[in-house]
């Protein structure tokens, strides 16, 4: 019997280039997978090398300086210094070393300001910096064997609180980089600190009198103290800060504490809340119950300035704001600010904005002879003949800019928001450089006077 052979199945052909390509893709796949993981693993057995040595380089520089003398050690406290003057080398790579020492209570207290104890140990941080960013860093606690105390010195103690005292801002970050400089009897010259992250800067200094300030970390974001001060100092009106022999530390207590209320800055934008845009160079105040000085009032912007905001501190409560800068004499009501003043709330590094209510509109109807095209200009300066008892002396001699006239020919209007006050009207034709004068007297009830005549519309002014 014959047997018939039985043809070849298409799964019997072999290898084809198909299959060919197929396999050479998954190999690429495989292989691309492998050399990234090699690549990776390469690079994190570099980073770990490089770590590590910063990790060591810290550890030798922590030993080096927990036996040096505290009077050498004076110059790292409260501030990041760069104990490196040259990168050093280590398997190719350059590190920079930094040192911040802080003084340290044994107790619980975390804050020596708040402790209520002389300094009993040092708090010493290592940082070890390289390529662009990496770093890495060791804290311990100096015991010196010798004291802590250099005969004959004292103690300053500055806390910075914030908004909600006497917790320190909240923002630790950008705390520890607010400038707190201290300025010695002369013939010393000023040195700048950092505050720890409870806003505690503790030096030991010769005994003396000393200025302290603060100021917004450089770059930014902007702080503001507590009496709406930028760089606010201590005492206000000196300038100096007394301290006290070490002996009677010991004695007595601490050395002379410094307390601020510096917090970042919120700011608020201003405009009126009148259908008419306010006359330009008005002041503008800020009350915060009895949290401000001064009166309980601050001129955010002063009279003149064309300034549309203003940083202020982030109190938990409202501010009350009004067009103005009366001062409260005694009883005499504050003419300037309306019996309900518009609020507004302020939050660290927060904004906010605010239509600030009180102001009257003003509306004139102005006809000038003078030949041309020009329109006319008009102005108001304030001469309140009631500036003795009234509280608002400060007001005098201030000028605000009416909102620009709409018209042609010889006939213009004007329309301005102004705050309750008597002034001089001065309104001038250019094209004859004529100018006509007059009193107007602006009320909080909306009532508007010229030249002693009511007036219930616009006010008519002829320009010679």
């Amino acid at each position: 019997m014959v047997m018939q052979g039985r043809a070849a199945g298409r799964e019997e052909d072999g290898f084809g280039l198909i299959d060919a390509m197929i396999s050479l893709a998954v190999l690429l796949v495989i292989l691309t997978a492998t050399s990234y993981l090699v690549d990776n693993v390469v690079q994190q057995a570099a980073s770990s090398r490089e770590k590590v040595a910063a990790t060591e380089l810290a550890e030798q520089w922590l030993e080096q300086i927990s036996n040096a003398p505290i009077s050498s050690l004076q110059g790292y406290i409260s501030r990041d210094v760069q104990l490196t003057s040259t990168p050093v080398p280590v398997g190719n790579v350059n590190y920079t070393v930094w040192g911040h020492l802080e003084w340290a209570d044994t107790g619980a207290t975390q804050s020596l300001c708040a402790s209520g104890n002389p300094p009993q140990v040092i708090r010493a941080t290592i940082t070890v910096k390289w390529n662009n960013g990496q770093s890495a860093g060791e804290t311990s606690v100096i015991n010196p064997p010798y004291g802590t105390v250099i005969p004959g010195d004292g103690f300053l103690s500055i806390q910075i609180q914030g908004r909600n005292p006497p917790s320190p801002p909240s923002d630790k970050p950008n705390l520890t980089n607010v400038g707190v400089t201290v300025t010695p009897p002369s013939p010393g010259s000023p040195v700048t600190y950092s505050p720890d992250q409870f806003g505690c800067v503790y030096l030991q200094e010769p005994t003396g009198t000393y200025g302290v300030s603060l100021s917004s970390p450089s770059g930014g974001p902007t702080f503001i103290d507590n009496q709406e001060n930028l760089s606010p100092s201590q005492p206000s009106n000196a300038g100096v800060i007394p301290v006290q022999p070490a002996i009677n530390v010991a004695v007595a207590g601490l050395a002379y504490p410094a307390t601020f209320h510096y917090d970042e800055a919120g700011t608020v934008t201003f405009s009126p809340s009148a259908a008419a845009p306010a006359a330009g160079g008005m002041p503008i105040s800020v009350s915060n119950g009895g949290n401000l000085q001064n009166g309980s009032t601050y001129i955010a912007v002063p009279a003149g300035a064309t300034a549309t905001s203003a940083p202020l501190f982030p109190y938990s409560t409202s501010y009350s704001v009004w067009y103005g800068d009366c001062k409260k004499v005694g009883s005499q009501p504050i003419v300037e600010q309306p019996a309900t003043p518009a609020t507004v709330s302020v939050s660290p590094q927060g904004t906010s904005s605010v239509a600030i209510t009180g102001l009257q509109v003003v509306s004139l109807a102005v006809t000038q002879t003078g030949a041309g095209a020009s329109a006319p200009t008009a102005k108001v300066t304030v001469a309140d003949p009631n500036a003795a008892t009234d509280g608002c002396t400060s007001s005098n001699g201030e000028v605000y800019t009416l909102a620009g006239m709409t018209g042609s020919g010889t006939s213009y209007s004007d329309q301005t928001a102004l705050l309750p006050q008597t002034y001089t009207l001065t309104v001038k034709d250019p094209n004859n450089n004529q100018t006509v004068s007059g009193t107007l007297v602006v009320n909080a009830s909306g009532t508007i006077t010229y030249n002693g005549t009511p007036e219930a519309g616009a006010i008519p002014v002829t320009v010679p």
